[in-house]
């Protein structure tokens, strides 16, 4: 069950990376643009590639203390894999699923530096308030309900990634 749990306890932490993702891509655009404009490619307000980077940091800089080596290096390696995961999306996909086209210092509109820097905060928020909160409340949570919460979260995202796929 312990295994199980760990599993479950990522899985929700996945999904709230996405979520906070999503809400920053959308505040964003409603500074750039003054309306709300859905980020999502799922239909859950959930971007998967925060999940993935999100899961991908916790092993690596959860027990680092120095706030100054996290931001760079997580704004280096998000940047980096935001990169290379642009193309992969497309090739998979067809069409970019992003574009900062109208940001200054951008890259092929793939990738630009003030996304960087915003990585770079979002990423110590993760390993300073995010993941230490999510293993506290899991830490006093019943096994039951983190094994519930955790199957919840990866069934729904896999669900909607499913269907998503499939319609397009």
């Amino acid at each position: 069950m312990k295994k199980y749990t760990l599993f479950a306890s990522y899985a929700a932490e996945f999904a709230l990376c996405g979520l906070i993702g999503w809400l920053y891509e959308v505040a964003v655009m409603y500074v750039m643009w003054g309306k709300f404009i859905d980020r999502g490619y799922l239909h859950l307000p959930v971007l998967p590639i925060y999940g993935v980077f999100g899961m991908l940091l916790i092993p690596v800089f959860r027990r680092r203390k120095n706030a100054a080596f996290v931001f760079v290096t997580t704004a280096a390696v998000c940047t980096a894999g935001e990169l290379v995961s642009s193309y992969i999306i497309e090739a998979v996909l067809g069409h970019q699923l992003w574009t900062y086209e109208m940001w200054r210092f951008n890259f092929d509109g793939r990738i630009a530096l003030y996304s960087s820097l915003i990585f770079g905060g979002l990423g110590v928020m993760l390993t300073r308030i995010v993941h230490p909160l999510m293993r506290c409340l899991y830490e006093r949570s019943a096994p039951v309900l983190t094994c519930a919460a955790g199957t919840l979260c990866a069934a729904a995202i896999a669900a909607d990634f499913c269907v998503t796929a499939v319609n397009g």
